[in-house]
Order: structure tokens, then C-alpha cells, then sequence
């Protein structure tokens, strides 16, 4: 039964290790996305505060004098006092937006290199609607793999119990050390994220799934204004302002501006304690009565949705904030020591085994 476990082992990572340690790789830097982003373009980001931002209103009226004739469907508003606005036009840019003067401080290309670690990731770049679901089945996939080597990785380890590095001893030796030390350190953080990623790929049908066991519904989202012919739309402000009383205690992130008569304000929100920068919270604002006409509570919203938000916010390492998020990092990185020394000890066994089949010359 060892040997059987030990041959799936090998050939399981053979066949799909650099798949593995794509997912690792690019899953570690995943976590600290929004800091490597930050950091790597201060000149976008940061501003310098200047007395009170503007209202979202003049915010959008000097993006459209920016880029005339072109229409600005969401703003990102700043979350700090020195952090810029943001939007997306046509060319496509993203651009980044003074929110206390309105002037344009720059823009780029929306796909930036750490987007293309980010679709890696997901579904290997494969981001077209018809080869994006084969992308992401093929990272489940290999996740799946993933989850089997950690397994077959603790049975092998048990025997042995080895958890340190004898670094005096030869090159196959600490090879080995090092792969058994990496991979039962890691083992339990990995089973998580591989479990949590697999479920992000079908978060869809499991959320449908368990709101049906509870006898709840998914909460609809962009239901579309009622048009009131000669009734004036009220303005982002007064969207934002309503959404935020509707949902006490949250703070804005974004506001969709609504792009014809029948489509309502988008506003995403969150909590101080959600579990994601990018929020679970949201109100649609009617732009023509100014009632919220559906939204989500991430305090109160039904089981099987918070289910899908803890989950996701367990495999980024948001959790528990820059502590959880340096364990999903260090965790996946160790993938990449174990494919290291996995195929250098298999790459030894292989030589002597090749070794021993070398005919034998006959003496002359």
C-alpha cells in the first residue's frame, strides 16, 4: 500500500507539479496584491490631503471634462485621506482622479501586470467567457491534485516523523529533510486553501445549494429604476448619502453611475470588521425616487451567502488581516521548495536507477 501511495505521489506531482507551483506562486503574491500595487505606484495612488474631498458629483463632472464624450460608469473612492479617486474610460485606461481638486494625476493600462498574476491564478489566462470556465477547471483541477499530494504527504511523512534539516549531511539527504520539514509545516494551511479555492470555483452553485436547505434566496442585485417621465434623477451624493443611511455604520467604496433611464445606483459598501477590502456590503438606489430597491447587509445577510464571504476571505488570508495573509503567503511559497526538492530527489533515483542498468563492457 506504501509503495502504490509513494508512485501516485510521484507521478501526481510529476504530471501536474508546475501547475501547482503556478497556483502557489501567484497565490502568494495575491495576498498582498493591493500593497505590491500600492507600493510599486506611489505616483497614482497617493495624494496629498488638501482640506475636504470633493462631493462625487464634481468628482464625476471633471472626469467627463477630462475625457469628453465618454461615459464614466464607476468611481472607487478613496479610503484613506492621502488616497486618490479612480475610474475606467474607453482606450481602456484606468485612471486615478485628485478627489480633493479634480485634476487627473495619471492613468494606465487596467491590465496591469499584477491582473495578469491575478487571471493566472484563477483560470491561467485564459480570461475569454468560453476558455475562461476551462481555465478555471483546469486550476480546480490541479488544486484537487494539490489536495491529494498534501495527503499522500502526511501517510509518507508518518513513518518517519522527520520535522528539522540536517544540514551536514549529504545533498540527497537535506533535499529530503527539506521536502518532509516544508510540506508537514505547510500541510494543514494548504488542505485550507486548497479546499476554499476548490469551493470558490462552484461558491455559484454552493451558495444556490445551501440557501435552498435553509429556505432562503440570494439576494438580487442592479434591479433597474421605475422611470418617472419629467422627475429630475437625483445626483451620486444623494445616492451615496442614502445607501449609507440605509446601512448604518458602513463606508463607501465605489458608486456605479446608473448608464440609461432604467439602471439604479450601484454603491458597494463595508463594515469596519468585514473581512475583505473589497467589501460584501451594497445598496441600488433608485435614481428617479431615491429608494433603495434591494441591497446586502454583510451583518444580517442569510447564512448561505456569509458562507461564501468566510470562505473567501479564509483562502485570500483576509481573515484576520496581515497576520493570516503572511501565513497564505509563506505557505504557498513553500510549494515551491517542495517541488525543488521533489524532483532533485527524483531526478537522484532516477541516475542510480540508470546507473544499475548500464551494461556491464566485456574485457578484451
Amino acid at each position: 500500500m506504501r509503495k502504490l501511495i509513494l508512485n501516485l505521489h510521484l507521478y501526481g506531482a510529476l504530471i501536474a507539479g508546475i501547475f501547482v507551483v503556478i497556483i502557489g506562486v501567484t497565490g502568494s503574491i495575491m495576498a498582498f496584491e493591493d500593497d505590491i500595487d500600492r507600493l510599486t505606484h506611489p505616483g497614482l495612488f497617493h495624494v496629498d490631503p488638501q482640506g475636504a474631498p470633493l462631493p462625487v458629483t464634481d468628482l464625476l463632472k471633471a472626469a467627463q471634462k477630462a475625457y469628453p464624450g465618454q461615459r464614466i460608469g464607476t468611481i472607487r473612492l478613496p479610503q484613506r485621506p492621502t488616497d486618490a479617486a479612480q475610474f475606467n474610460v474607453k482606450g481602456p485606461r484606468g485612471v486615478f482622479i485628485n478627489p480633493y481638486t479634480g485634476a487627473i494625476i495619471g492613468d494606465r493600462d487596467p491590465v496591469t501586470f499584477l491582473g495578469k498574476i491575478h487571471q493566472l491564478h484563477l483560470r491561467l489566462l485564459m480570461t475569454a467567457a468560453s476558455s475562461g470556465k476551462i481555465g478555471s477547471n483546469f486550476v480546480a483541477g490541479a488544486t484537487a491534485v494539490l489536495l491529494f499530494l498534501v495527503l499522500s504527504g502526511i501517510y509518507l511523512w508518518w513513518p518517519v516523523k522527520r520535522a528539522s534539516v540536517n544540514w551536514s549531511a549529504n545533498a540527497r539527504r537535506i533535499h529530503f529533510d527539506l521536502h518532509n520539514t516544508a510540506g508537514i509545516y505547510s500541510a494543514a494551511f494548504l488542505l485550507l486553501l486548497g479546499v476554499t479555492g476548490i469551493a470558490i470555483r462552484f461558491d455559484d452553485d454552493i451558495e444556490t445549494y445551501l440557501h435552498q436547505k435553509a429556505g432562503t434566496q440570494k439576494i438580487a442585485k442592479n434591479i433597474p429604476s421605475v422611470f418617472q417621465n419629467g422627475v429630475t434623477p437625483i445626483t451620486p451624493d444623494q445616492g451615496l448619502q442614502i445607501a449609507l443611511a440605509a446601512l448604518p455604520g458602513t463606508q463607501a467604496l465605489a458608486i456605479s453611475i446608473p448608464g440609461g433611464p432604467k439602471a439604479s445606483y450601484l454603491i458597494s459598501l463595508y463594515y469596519p470588521e468585514d473581512l475583505t477590502p473589497g467589501g460584501r456590503s451594497w445598496a441600488n438606489v433608485d435614481q428617479f425616487s431615491g429608494k433603495v430597491v434591494s441591497f446586502q447587509d454583510s451583518r444580517t445577510v442569510a447564512s448561505g451567502t456569509r458562507a461564501i464571504i468566510l470562505n473567501r476571505a479564509t483562502h485570500t488570508g483576509d481573515i484576520y488581516g496581515y497576520p493570516t495573509k503572511v501565513l497564505v503567503s509563506l505557505s504557498s511559497l513553500m510549494l515551491v521548495i517542495q517541488a525543488i526538492t521533489g524532483y532533485y530527489m527524483w531526478w537522484k533515483k532516477l541516475r542510480v536507477h540508470q546507473h544499475r542498468e548500464e551494461p556491464v563492457k566485456a574485457v578484451a
